[in-house]
């Protein structure tokens, strides 16, 4: 059966020449070869302007579409031609001499921006035997010009102040080649910079630049060119009067409430009846009165009103006006409140992949949820967001027994008041770096039940959120967590009786702390084809506070020498991880992303050999080390017929992803590897080789690679990995590399399947 799917797809690959009309060929593949290597960023940039592309391959592989399309579109019209035109074909791509020169025309004018003035161009059209063409563009982009002088011609002498007093900020650097796309960036810079500095009517039709390349010999004069309206100068304009203006959410009574006006703080506040304490528009209002106009302070009170989540229309709008030869303008801020109560119920199927040494096996669970979320808005009249959140899971772990189907239960429930400011400083919001600041208060509350052990969780702390525009600091300078254990597997009791690690695991336990980190993304602001995204959990650090308590007050220790708080023994550790992902998009069908992400964690003081398991490394899973289930390695190169403990305090994990578009934009492929492992930051002689140690861990990488299937469905995307472990460190050191034993047999045995929902990262 499959190889007669396979000779229906490429049938068509050998046979469609007959379907190419006479001295026509179809267009095979475009290529670029640049005389001199003139930059990575710009070459690639090069091949994204051709206007004809080949038509892309069915499932990424067989050149089958044309024909398919050519098939379809001849005869009497059905539904399978339909199918075989519109789903499985493509109308053929035929080499054009129009588009070829219109891409050489495009080529020249983008080497011109690039500061590449007399660049010259020449293509060749090479066809084969079967009339497949393939076009060849070669490129020889001659001297570049730089730039030798930057000058400015201002009339205005208080512009030409202030734009020459940030010229250390310019984008046009002196012996760098010239380039229009950082033209439009200074452009831009100086438009926001004159703007932020009280110059409202100010735009593009002011500020342009000249190039003189009179030079002849690779260098250019800049001048940048600022005039002056028509008879007039650029005058300054001062901030007046805001009016906030609440529309009713029911468009029905909008003629029935009364829109009495008053004044609070330094607003006009019309509120229609709707209930919100003034002080938080006043918070997050950045157009003082009488300073001077600023652009920024418009964009970040636009950005902070839809950001609280109350409002679900914000508007804007500036009315200049003139008194006493001064120049003036009054805001007009008009918002309608978002519905206050939303409640939403979301079912949900479950599938995780689990591992057991105990009875050496390795199954898959599945089970049932229900999501349940509740959210009231400007619950306390000062936009704050209550959400409560309700989850109840039941899965079917390992072998089913005569208890029933679900032997696994989780129910976890979560309320979370979301503030829109810091709270006790109040320096942040008043800040316009600062777009949407965020204090929450949050209580979780969990009961496990599964096989092996009974589990209660309740925890809570606040979080302070602060986002800049590429960056977003996070801060809990208060979290605490209690965790009661009972097991319940006699196998896993048998086991911690003799091992002190586990024991530690599954105890009662406290963990209360501060944690600080940040994110960066700059791909919102990233003109090229790449992009980084950073997380950097900074530090997590805990216990410091209740030892500093038992230091003080002379607290009392435990047999094994440990504080305790209430009779529970607490945990001390530092912790850092570094999350960092470089995405590179080469056209719409084709991308990569690469990760590094490296952790460790340090325990001391109270608990100087024990990290608790919530703050531990594992690898393993669908969006980690994809050949193996999730917590099924390490630590190092420590196995054991009875393992039950696979987690670390170090982690190191690289992954890279090659991902295509397959079919209509909605089936999706990837080509991926995955290296990485967890090791302890210590000895440990229950643990022989799991220590971390740099003369040899580059031995214990474990190491995979596979393909992956993903179904684009825009709302979300549905994921089938499958991955191949080729390098094992739990192996003998000689026989590490397990594809040597390559063979079908071992192929099915050893290819580990991976369901997720979105991207692995």
């Amino acid at each position: 059966m499959l190889k007669c799917i396979f000779a229906v797809l490429l049938l068509p690959a050998c046979s469609s020449v007959k379907f190419i009309p006479d001295n026509m060929s179809l267009l095979k593949s475009n290529e670029t070869r640049v005389e001199h290597p003139i930059g990575g960023e710009i070459e690639k940039q090069l091949t994204t302007l051709y206007k004809q592309v080949p038509n892309r391959k069915l499932f990424g592989v067989f050149n089958s579409r044309p024909y398919f399309y050519i098939r379809g579109s001849k005869g009497n019209d059905n539904f399978i031609k339909k199918f075989m035109r519109n789903s499985l074909g493509e109308q053929p791509v035929f080499t054009d001499s129009l588009f070829i020169e219109n891409t050489v025309k495009s080529m020249q004018n983008f080497m011109v921006t690039k500061g590449y003035f007399y660049p010259e161009i020449r293509y060749e059209v090479a066809v084969s035997k079967r009339r497949k063409a393939t076009v060849t563009y070669f490129i020889k982009p001659n001297m570049p010009y730089k730039v030798m002088d930057y000058r400015l011609h201002i009339e205005d002498k208080q512009i030409y102040d202030l734009v020459n007093g940030e010229m250390d900020e310019s984008f046009v650097q002196w012996w760098k080649p010239i380039d229009q796309g950082l033209l439009i960036k200074e452009q831009e810079r100086i438009i926001n910079q004159l703007r932020n500095n009280g110059y409202y009517i100010m735009g593009k039709e002011f500020v342009d630049f000249s190039i003189d390349t009179n030079d002849g010999k690779g260098f250019c004069i800049v001048s940048l060119n600022i005039r002056n309206p028509t008879d007039d100068v650029h005058e300054k304009y001062y901030n007046k009067q805001v009016t906030i203006e609440i529309d009713p959410n029911n468009q029905n009574d909008r003629g029935l409430l009364k829109r009495d006006t008053f004044a609070a703080f330094r607003i006009m506040y019309k509120p229609a009846f709707f209930k919100l304490n003034p002080e938080i528009l006043n918070f997050n209002i950045l157009m003082m009165p009488n300073n001077e106009f600023r652009q920024n302070s418009i964009n970040r009170t636009y950005s902070r009103l839809s950001d609280l989540g109350i409002f679900r229309f914000v508007n804007i709008q500036s009315s200049p006006y003139e008194r006493n030869d001064s120049l003036f303008l009054n805001y007009n801020i008009r918002l309608i409140p978002n519905i206050k109560y939303t409640a939403t119920i979301e079912p949900q199927a479950t599938l995780s992949d689990q591992n057991n040494t105990l009875t050496g096996q390795d199954f898959r669970n599945y089970g049932v949820a229900i999501l349940a979320q509740f959210t009231n808005r400007n619950v306390f009249r000062n936009a704050e967001i209550l959400q409560l959140t309700f989850r109840s899971a039941l899965e079917a772990q390992g072998q089913i027994k005569s208890t029933g189907f679900f032997n696994s239960t989780e129910q976890r429930l979560t309320a979370a008041v979301i503030m829109p400011r810091t709270l006790l400083f109040t320096g942040f919001d008043r800040n316009e770096k600062y777009y949407s600041n965020k204090t929450i208060f949050s209580a979780t509350a969990v009961y496990e039940l599964n096989i092996d052990y009974e589990r209660q969780v309740l925890s809570t702390g606040i979080n302070y959120q602060l986002n800049r525009r590429l960056t977003t600091l996070y801060f809990w300078p208060f979290e605490v967590s209690y965790i009661r254990s009972n097991i319940r597997s006699p196998e896993l009791q048998t086991q911690s009786a003799n091992d002190i690690f586990l024991q530690n695991l599954f105890t009662n336990n406290l963990i209360a702390g501060s944690r600080i980190g940040f994110v960066y993304s700059n791909k919102q602001v990233a003109k090229g084809l790449s992009f980084i995204y950073l997380r950097w959990d900074l530090l997590d650090l805990a216990g410091y506070p209740l030892s500093l308590y038992n230091r003080l007050a002379g607290g009392t220790r435990d047999e094994d020498g440990s504080y305790t708080v209430f009779g529970v023994k607490y945990f001390e550790f530092a912790k850092s991880t570094i999350d960092i992902r470089y995405n590179t998009i080469y056209d719409q069908n084709n991308s990569t992303v690469f990760r590094l992400l490296a952790g460790y964690a340090l325990p001391y003081g109270n608990t100087r050999d024990f990290v608790p398991f919530e703050r531990r490394y594992f690898v393993g899973g669908a969006n980690d080390l994809r050949g193996w289930r999730p917590r099924s390695l390490g630590p190092g190169a420590y196995k054991a017929a009875d393992q039950l403990d696979y987690s670390g305090e170090i982690k190191l994990m690289a992954n890279a992803e090659f991902r295509f578009n397959m079919y209509n934009r909605w089936l999706e492929g990837a080509v991926f590897a995955d290296a990485g492992n967890v090791w302890n930051a210590k000895p440990n002689p229950n643990r022989p080789w799991g220590e971390f140690d740099f003369n040899r861990f580059y031995k214990e990488i474990a190491f995979n690679t596979g393909l992956g299937i993903r179904l684009n469905l825009e709302i979300f995307i549905i994921r089938l990995d499958f991955a191949l472990p080729l390098h094992d460190p739990t192996f003998p050191l000689q026989k590490r590399w397990v594809i040597r034993d390559f063979s079908s047999q071992w192929l099915l045995d050893n290819f580990n399947f991976n369901f997720g929902i979105g991207y692995p990262f």
